[in-house]
């Protein structure tokens, strides 16, 4: 993957705010934009599962971004929605390499389950 015109997908990098406590309860940090970035995806292949009476899809990905300070930590903490949109799908990250050396950042992740259309 040598031609930056293979990172033709445009992907956003989330990551949740640390929790707070509100005097009752800790309350979930809300999530926010880490980066966004132009991305080489590589889909895997997906899988169909039978889960609490629905069926539910899984998509396996590899995305790859140009490596920067800023996404220097990304990890599986993190998720990936792609497209780059607000309606785009979740993708939880697995596991993330580095290639080279500085150069690119690997993201093994998966697609949330949804429910199949038409399933009942």
């Amino acid at each position: 993957m040598k031609d930056s015109g293979e990172f033709d997908r445009m992907i956003r990098i989330e990551r949740d705010a640390p929790a707070s406590h509100d005097g009752y309860q800790n309350v979930p940090g809300a999530p926010f934009v880490l980066a966004e970035r132009w991305a080489h995806y590589l889909p895997g292949a997906g899988r169909e599962r039978f889960a609490d009476a629905e069926n539910a899809a899984t998509a396996p990905a590899i995305f790859t971004i140009f490596w920067s300070p800023e996404v220097e930590d990304v990890s599986p903490v993190d998720r990936v929605r792609f497209p780059a949109k607000n309606d785009g799908r979740l993708y939880d990250i697995q596991r993330v390499e580095e290639v080279g050396r500085q150069d690119k950042i690997r993201i093994f992740a998966v697609a949330r389950a949804e429910p199949v259309a038409g399933a009942s």
